[in-house]
């Protein structure tokens, strides 16, 4: 015969067959079959009722016949963190049960440990060594008992909340930090499911605590991005160990787990391949050498998958302003961009679509100067006589003022639309003209340039008079100073192939930068993670 541990009844314990399974990991069957047939003690007197109802400090003394579990192992692979003569901590991967069961076939954990750590063969039914579990599709750490007095200690720790245990969950949208303390039970209609009961008519008490990890307030703050379509990396403690807890407790609290098929709206179920839950800390003193023991380890690659895929969903396309001096060859790379299937967009296009009948641009110039632009309603704005009127400063001031915000109006609809393209480019021949660093958008700017002499007898072919050429010159910055204010310059000098290269390089780069963004932020969030261990 081997004695098993006393144990103390608490608050709210509930029927004695229930409690001593929870509590000792062997099945309720089993339990009931173990109390009918004398085995177990209540206050010191044999108790023959497995309904009975237990007070808080009732104490209950177990005497069970123990015999070899039937489990076989099998040979696997499987992480060890921690082994000595008592107990192991290892990590359970994803989509591994951990112990048999009627509804699961394949092999569990358990049949896995027993390869690994043949002293389990010794303990009695299909769950040896197990003393608390982890959802088939949850990775993470887990303790594992090697011997049955080890077992008896860890369940009692367990109890006593002595063993601490934190996860990190990927949830839908901004999850402020908090905690939740509502009692979990059985659903009352899906019996697969766990929900929010509460304890008068099953529930058990529930304890979780979580903070976000990512993103940071600072962050928040500064791009005002809270849309739902967001997630949040939450770090999540638990003070108790119900069933399916952090999966109800964030679900009910309106932020369910991505991937998890059983809590969160299929939208949601479908965004990782399973709930994106992973047990990565643990921390306990040791029942036997009494010694502080602390195991941490960073989730599997699935789990940052999904972080860099949703990662890439809140990027938006990098917008680039293509600007430079009348004749430099800008709208050829409009062309360029177009053969890659990036969009674009031309202010030129833009104000000469404004000046139609009955558009924008139209309206305001009709009802601020009558006929003076706009001879009758049929006819578009008249573009000589709207330049000739911009040879007075003041009268070009005044339409700039006018017809400026209506271009960058639509501009910044353009980008708006393609922010799910990888770039977004917009040819703007007077942008730094337009006083940008007065806007919140900030573009990635392109210069093109070319050799003077190339520039003015490119314009000369397109009709322009000298009269023109002077008066578009004294509107706009100099090439130099619009060299001097881009990010980016491209000389355009060579062949078009080469102009085309030379473009294109500039993109692949941009592109390859905003890759690397997401590379950069998965690494600092595992630094973050680690910063905690």
């Amino acid at each position: 015969m081997i004695q098993i541990n006393e144990i103390i009844a608490p608050k709210k314990a509930g029927r004695l067959d229930s409690f001593l399974s929870e509590q000792t990991n062997i099945s309720r069957s089993k339990i009931k079959k173990y109390i009918e047939n004398g085995a177990i003690s209540l206050n010191n007197t044999p108790c023959l009722d497995p309904a009975k109802k237990l007070n808080e400090g009732d104490y209950i003394h177990i005497n069970l016949e123990m015999q070899e579990t039937t489990v076989q192992p099998i040979e696997n692979t499987l992480t060890i963190y921690y082994q000595d003569e008592y107990l192991a901590v290892i990590e359970k991967p994803a989509g591994l049960t951990v112990h048999p069961c009627p509804s699961c076939t394949e092999a569990t954990l358990v049949h896995h440990l027993l390869y690994h750590f043949p002293s389990l063969k010794k303990m009695e039914g299909e769950r040896p060594g197990i003393v608390h579990r982890l959802d088939k599709d949850t990775s993470g750490l887990m303790i594992i008992a090697l011997t049955e007095e080890s077992r008896l200690a860890l369940v009692e720790l367990f109890s006593q909340k002595e063993i601490h245990k934190k996860y990190l969950a990927i949830v839908q949208g901004i999850c402020p930090n908090g905690e939740s303390k509502l009692s979990i039970g059985r659903h009352p209609t899906l019996k697969t499911k766990m929900a929010i009961v509460p304890e008068n008519k099953g529930g058990k008490e529930a304890f979780s605590e979580w903070i976000r990890l990512y993103p940071e307030e600072s962050f928040l703050k500064s791009t005002k991005n809270q849309q739902q379509d967001n997630f949040s990396l939450m770090e999540v403690c638990i003070h108790t160990g119900r069933t399916h807890q952090i999966r109800v407790h964030l679900s009910h609290a309106g932020f369910p787990l991505l991937g998890d098929e059983l809590y969160a709206p299929q939208i949601i179920a479908e965004k990782a391949p399973r709930q994106m839950l992973h047990a990565y800390h643990l921390n306990f003193e040791h029942p036997f050498t009494g010694k502080e023991l602390a195991f941490s380890s960073l989730p599997p690659q699935d789990f940052w998958q999904c972080l860099e895929k949703e990662l890439e969903k809140k990027q938006k396309a990098i917008p680039i302003i293509i600007t430079g001096s009348s004749g430099t060859g800008k709208s050829a790379c409009l062309e360029f961009a177009k053969r890659k299937n990036f969009p674009t967009f031309s202010a030129d296009a833009c104000i000469n679509e404004l000046y139609q009948v009955n558009n924008d641009a139209w309206y305001l110039l009709k009802n601020q100067y009558g006929n003076k632009f706009v001879p009758n309603n049929k006819k578009p704005v008249d573009k000589i006589a709207l330049a000739n009127a911009m040879k007075d400063p003041y009268t070009r001031q005044e339409l700039e003022n006018l017809l400026h915000p209506l271009v960058y109006a639509h501009m910044n609809n353009f980008f708006q639309e393609n922010e799910k393209a990888p770039l977004a480019i917009a040819e703007i021949p007077l942008w730094f003209e337009t006083k940008p660093q007065l806007y919140d958008f900030k573009p990635i700017t392109l210069t093109i340039s070319t050799n003077e002499n190339t520039r003015l007898n490119r314009l000369k072919k397109r009709g322009w008079s000298d009269e023109t050429i002077s008066f578009m010159e004294s509107i706009q910055l100099s090439q130099e100073e619009k060299i001097r204010l881009a990010q980016y310059h491209i000389k355009n000098t060579g062949t078009l192939d080469e102009f085309e290269t030379q473009f294109l390089t500039i993109c692949h780069e941009l592109l390859d930068k905003n890759t690397s963004l997401v590379s950069y932020t998965i690494k600092q969030i595992q630094n973050k993670i680690q910063s905690r261990f």
